[in-house]
């Protein structure tokens, strides 16, 4: 890993993100990238989660590392800190099953009773 930025970019996150952040964002995309989620005769798709899987444990071992010596802030101070990347990104079936919470529940009024 040559710099910090690149670190953060790699975990999806704007510069300054705390040790929180970087824990919680690497979290969300080792699940998404992690190679035994690829189907076993995918092997390109298997091999890109691979890499992108080692990406994200040298970024978060090099922030960790940064974070020991004072060098990036170790708690969350403001969800403002996040980058729009990472505070906006759903999965598909995230958004669908969030709209579908929605429309099988409607919103129902009591009747007065007395």
């Amino acid at each position: 890993m040559d710099s910090i930025e690149q670190a953060y970019r790699i975990l999806e996150l704007e510069l300054g993100a705390s040790m929180f952040q970087v824990n919680q964002s690497y979290k969300d995309l080792v699940f998404i990238w992690h190679p035994d989620r690829v189907p076993s005769d995918r092997q390109r798709l298997k091999e890109k989660a691979e890499q992108k899987l080692k990406m994200l444990n040298e970024a978060r071992s090099f922030l960790r590392s940064h974070a020991r010596n004072g060098k990036i802030p170790t708690q969350t101070t403001s969800k403002s800190t996040r980058s729009t990347t990472y505070s906006s990104r759903r999965t598909a079936s995230q958004t669908a099953s969030q709209t579908a919470s929605q429309t099988a529940q409607p919103n129902r009024r009591q009747p007065n009773r007395r």
